[in-house]
C-alpha cells in the first residue's frame, strides 16, 4: 500500500546502504541515465524557472485557498520532493513499462496488486507504487501510473505498454471539494471526462 512514510523509510535505507543521501542515489541512478532533463529534488522553497502557482483549498476550509507556490518540500525527502515536468513525467512512466528503468521481473513486482481503498472510499487494485486503470475498450492492455500531491499541486499520469498510449495532467488547485471529506465536485468530473478521453479516444 502506499505511504510516504515508506518513501522515507527506503530513503533511509537507501542511504545506509550506499553511504550517499537518498536524493543524490536518484539523480545518479534514475533522472540522469534516462535523461529526465527537467526532473529534480527540492531544495529550499523556491523552484528556479518557470512554474505554475500552486493553491490550497484543504476542502474548502481554506477560502480564498492558500498560495504554496513558495513552499519548501524537502522535508519529506524522497516522497514527495520531486519536481517534474509533464513532459518528463510521460517520458518516465513510457521507459518504465518499456523495461528501461528496472528489470522485468521487479516492474513484474510492481504490477502484482492488491486490493485496497482509496482516499475517496473506492476499492482499487494497488501495486508497489503503481496502479492499473482499465481501458473501456475490451481486449487492451492497463494503463500504469500513479498520482502525485503536496500542498495546492498535482499530477496524475498513466501510460500503456501495448501501444505507447499515455496522457498526464497537472493541476494547481488541490482538495477543491466539501468540507470535512472529499465529495463529488465539478472539477472532479472534468478531470474525468479528461482522462476518459486521453485514455480512450
Amino acid at each position: 500500500m502506499y505511504s510516504n512514510i515508506n518513501y522515507l523509510l527506503l530513503g533511509q535505507l537507501l542511504e545506509k546502504v550506499t553511504g550517499l543521501q537518498a536524493e543524490r542515489c536518484l539523480a545518479r541512478d534514475v533522472i540522469g541515465p534516462v535523461s529526465l532533463g527537467e526532473t529534480g529534488l527540492a531544495v529550499g522553497a523556491h523552484i528556479e524557472g518557470p512554474h505554475s502557482r500552486l493553491y490550497e483549498a484543504w476542502f474548502r476550509m481554506i477560502d480564498p485557498p492558500r498560495d504554496h507556490s513558495v513552499h519548501d518540500m524537502s522535508w519529506v525527502g524522497p516522497s514527495a520532493s520531486l519536481i517534474s515536468t509533464v513532459a518528463d513525467l510521460n517520458r518516465f512512466y513510457a521507459l518504465l513499462l518499456a523495461g528501461e528503468i528496472v528489470t522485468p521481473s521487479s516492474l513484474a513486482e510492481m504490477q502484482r496488486t492488491v486490493p485496497v481503498v482509496s482516499p475517496e472510499g473506492r476499492t482499487i487494485d494497488y501495486g508497489l507504487g503503481l496502479h492499473p486503470l482499465q481501458p473501456l475498450s475490451p481486449g487492451q492492455d492497463p494503463y500504469w501510473g500513479h498520482g502525485g500531491t503536496v500542498q495546492g499541486g498535482g499530477t496524475p499520469a498513466m501510460a500503456r505498454a501495448d501501444d505507447g498510449r499515455q496522457w498526464c495532467a497537472a493541476v494547481n488547485l488541490q482538495r477543491w471539494n466539501a468540507s470535512g471529506r472529499p465529495q463529488p465536485h465539478a472539477i472532479d468530473a472534468a478531470l474525468a471526462a479528461f482522462h476518459r478521453l486521453a485514455a480512450n479516444g
